[in-house]
């Protein structure tokens, strides 16, 4: 028993429980580096360079949310252009 309670004890002090601080989006940035290619009710498609798809995914939750009636937006292909840039299909499901 006590080399349970005593392996608890290590584990949970091991553990780190720190709090993790939300990090707002930087918009301005995505302003300048994210475009929108094509929008329809069902998808939309964003051309974007310097940022990762994870910052184009909430730009895409955020659309499917409002203009398809509260859908979610799901990260259907990645296309990469010759000179760098990104196309991101989100279809709104």
């Amino acid at each position: 028993m006590k080399k349970l309670v005593f392996g608890a004890i290590l584990l949970l002090s091991a553990c780190h429980f720190g709090d993790k601080e939300y990090v707002w989006p930087e918009y301005n940035r995505l302003a300048v580096n994210v475009n929108v290619v094509e929008e329809a009710s069902s998808h939309v498609i964003y051309e974007y360079t310097n940022v990762r798809i994870d910052e184009v995914a909430g730009l895409a939750a955020v659309y499917c949310f409002d203009k398809a009636n509260k859908r979610r937006a799901l990260l259907h292909k990645i296309t990469t252009k010759p000179d760098k840039r990104r196309h991101a299909t989100f279809v709104c499901d």
